[in-house]
C-alpha cells in the first residue's frame, strides 16, 4: 500500500474537491479501527443493512469513511480494505486472487497493492451515496489505487449507470462459498449480488468530463 502517511491521514488529504448536497456543505471523514468514529460508523452501517435485508453483517474493515452534513450527522458509509494488507471478503467468492482476476480480464498484470475493496456501502437514500462514491473516485485516483473490487446488488450498479460509470462483472456472489457466514446476510443474497471490478483512472475521467468532478468549486452536488 503506497501511502506516505498513515492511511486515514492520506486518504483524507486525497479528498480535494468540496462536497454539498442540495447547496448543503458535507464532509468526508476516515476512521481505523480503535478511532472514536469507527464503532458509530460501523453501526450506521449494520443498521442500514438490517434495514434493508434483515442482515448482520460483521464490520472489520481496515478504513471506514464517512459522509457527514453540517450538523455533524452521518448520511452516508464505506468500507475500505486495501488488498495488499489483507485478504478480500469478496475473494470468497472467486477461484482464484484478486489480482489474478483482474489481470485476466484487464489483459496486463495488476499488482495487488493497486486494488481497494469497497465494502458495505449504506446511505440514508437522498443521493448521498453517489456523493460518497465520487469523493472515493477522486481519493483513490489521487493515491493511484487504479482497481476497485466490490460487490453489489442491481441498486449499487444503477447508482454506477446514474454516474456514467461501466463496472465490469467477474462472477455471482454465491452464498454457498461463505459456509454458515451466509446467515448473517439475512436477504441479501435475494438480490443476486455480483462481484465487480472497476478501473478507477477512466472512472476519473468519466466523472470530470460530466461534471461530477472539477466543477469549479461547487463540489458534488446531486438533487436524488
Amino acid at each position: 500500500m503506497k501511502f506516505s502517511a498513515p492511511p486515514k491521514e492520506a486518504f483524507f488529504n486525497a479528498m480535494e474537491t468540496p462536497l454539498s448536497l442540495h447547496g448543503k456543505p458535507l464532509r468526508c471523514r476516515v476512521w481505523e479501527a480503535g478511532d472514536a468514529g469507527y464503532q458509530p460508523a460501523a453501526h450506521f452501517i449494520r443498521r442500514y443493512y438490517r434495514l434493508a435485508y434483515g442482515a448482520r453483517p460483521c464490520i472489520d474493515a481496515s478504513l471506514l469513511v464517512t459522509l457527514e452534513d453540517d450538523q455533524q450527522i452521518t448520511r452516508a458509509a464505506v468500507g475500505l480494505n486495501p488488498a495488499a494488507l489483507r485478504p478480500l471478503f469478496l475473494e470468497q467468492y472467486l477461484d482464484n486472487p484478486i489480482e489474478q482476476a483482474v489481470g485476466e480480464r484487464h489483459g496486463a498484470p495488476v499488482p495487488r497493492e493497486r486494488i481497494v475493496e469497497v465494502a458495505s456501502l449504506a446511505a440514508d437514500g437522498s443521493g448521498t451515496g453517489r456523493v460518497l462514491f465520487v469523493a472515493l473516485t477522486e481519493a483513490l485516483f489521487n493515491q493511484r489505487l487504479d482497481w476497485i473490487a466490490f460487490t453489489a446488488t442491481a441498486q449499487v450498479r444503477t447508482m454506477f449507470a446514474r454516474l456514467g460509470l461501466a463496472p465490469q462483472r467477474l462472477a455471482e456472489a454465491d452464498p454457498a462459498r461463505l459456509g454458515e457466514d451466509a446467515g448473517c446476510w439475512g436477504r441479501y443474497y435475494q438480490f443476486r449480488p455480483q462481484v465487480m471490478i472497476g478501473h478507477v483512472p477512466p472512472g476519473y475521467a468519466a466523472l470530470t468530463a460530466s461534471g461530477w468532478l472539477g466543477t469549479g468549486g461547487q463540489g458534488y452536488d446531486v438533487v436524488a
